[in-house]
């Protein structure tokens, strides 16, 4: 049966002396890294965390919180990442869905710890502060640290997993389109799966140094660096994302890797169009983009400024758990002065970005896509199945037996068509058309028609 924790294997043994993880002063060699995660598992087995119990972790990006994650799936646990951005009333509803047996919270958002003290969620049993607490935590009671749940921790390292019914693994949050957080409910077999998408198609290796650019909250974060687990990598982390950091953690750590969205894409290329020397364009190699489609301008920037790279875009949804086709948007090796920026080979420039809506590829190797049409047309809703797919909603009674559950057509509450190359086209959400003449007209694609036109 699929485990995340199946990587532990790869990284004591192939990354046993070589750098894992770099956040700050901390590296940590893949038996360092190894031996933290699963003294942490021990240390919550001793306090009595049981398969199936659910734990909220919010934090900056860090090597703790990885290792946390990892730690609560060993002990068959549920980690629900809740966004450290929140406001304290949208923490306690997600709390109050997914009734955690601890929270686990760093400085990003202390205030919460108080407030929870003195609001009731019953299930909650443990708090624990993952950086040094100061004199106001370490007077209360209940507080614990990773110190103390560690030294349990007896050797040798033993891999003995656990599983949470279903196989489950994370609950990753998404505001979908109600505005309301739901709790996507993951398995251990979804990440593992997209995983080997991720490494088949953006070319992740043990060689790949990644940075961290999103946050470990939301699912492009968190199935990049399950990849990245996978492969033995090595992690660099900083606290959240901040462009003239970035651009010099990517020159300090020889960064091969990142993931983006247009905005941070944005930023990057704002910083490094000032600067007189930029080591990056030599080092980064793997470029994967989400959260909307680049504009042709960014496409060609990066290929400029980050020359070496190949940038991919992806389309997904954390019901997906992340991405559910990919497109290369710049290759080095295929560049050429008529057509520099090409997909697969077959089209040029401009697909991109085309009156019938945006083009997002090709569905990823283990993805099933059908455009499920209400006339004789060839736009419809998008639906896809697979092992890609969510559980369920959290809060939701399982209703699919797990032998049935790739059967069942999910649909994304996108509009889209499929073109003769396989190549998925988005035009809009559900419930963003708009009727005219009896014609489904969408925003998108009014928006991609003066885009075209320009």
């Amino acid at each position: 049966m699929a485990h995340i924790c199946q990587c532990l294997t790869r990284l004591l043994t192939f990354r046993r002396n070589f750098p894992v993880t770099i956040a700050g002063n901390h590296c940590k060699s893949g038996e360092e890294f190894v031996e933290e995660v699963v003294s942490l598992a021990h240390g919550l087995l001793q306090l009595g965390v049981t398969p199936g119990d659910v734990v909220a972790i919010s934090a900056y990006n860090s090597d703790w919180y990885l290792e946390w994650l990892l730690a609560i799936a060993f002990v068959g646990g549920i980690a629900a990442p809740l966004n450290y951005r929140w406001s304290f009333e949208e923490a306690r509803l997600a709390m109050i869905s997914v009734r955690p047996v601890m929270l686990v919270i760093d400085e990003s958002c202390y205030s919460w710890y108080f407030k929870f003290q003195q609001i009731d969620i019953p299930s909650l049993r443990w708090h624990v502060l993952l950086d040094s607490p100061s004199s106001d935590f370490t007077n209360k009671l209940n507080v614990l640290t990773p110190g103390i749940l560690k030294k349990h921790h007896v050797k040798p390292v033993e891999f003995n997993y656990y599983w949470a019914p279903e196989g489950a693994a994370i609950i990753c949050f998404t505001s979908g389109t109600t505005g309301k957080p739901k709790g996507v409910t993951i398995s251990h077999e979804a990440l593992i799966i997209q995983s080997l998408a991720k490494i088949a198609v953006v070319g992740y290796s043990e060689d790949d140094i990644y940075l961290h650019t999103a946050p470990l909250c939301h699912i492009g974060g968190l199935s990049s660096a399950m990849a990245m687990l996978m492969v033995g990598g090595c992690h660099v982390f900083m606290p959240k994302f901040d462009a003239k950091l970035v651009v010099g953690a990517i020159e300090q750590y020889n960064v091969t890797s990142f993931i983006t969205v247009p905005a941070i894409m944005a930023g990057l290329i704002s910083v490094v169009r000032h600067k007189k020397t930029w080591k990056g364009e030599e080092t980064v190699k793997k470029i994967l983009n989400g959260g909307g489609s680049l504009s042709l301008e960014l496409i060609k920037d990066t290929g400029i400024f980050f020359h070496k790279a190949k940038l991919i875009s992806a389309y997904g949804m954390t019901e997906a758990c992340s991405s559910m086709t990919f497109m290369t948007l710049y290759d080095p090796i295929l560049k050429t002065t008529s057509h520099p920026f090409k997909t697969y080979g077959e089209v040029g420039s401009n697909i991109v970005h085309r009156p019938q809506g945006v083009c997002v590829g090709k569905a990823a190797p283990h993805v099933e896509l059908k455009i499920c049409t209400d006339s004789s047309g060839d736009i419809g809703r998008i639906l896809t199945r697979g092992p890609h797919l969510m559980l369920r909603y959290w809060d939701q009674a399982l209703t699919i037996p797990s032998n049935h559950r790739n059967e069942v057509w999910l649909d994304t509450g996108d509009i889209g068509s499929m073109d003769c190359h396989g190549n998925l086209w988005l035009l809009g959400r559900t419930n963003g058309r708009i009727k005219s003449g009896g014609e489904n007209i969408y925003p998108e694609e009014v928006v991609n028609v003066c885009n075209y036109k320009d």
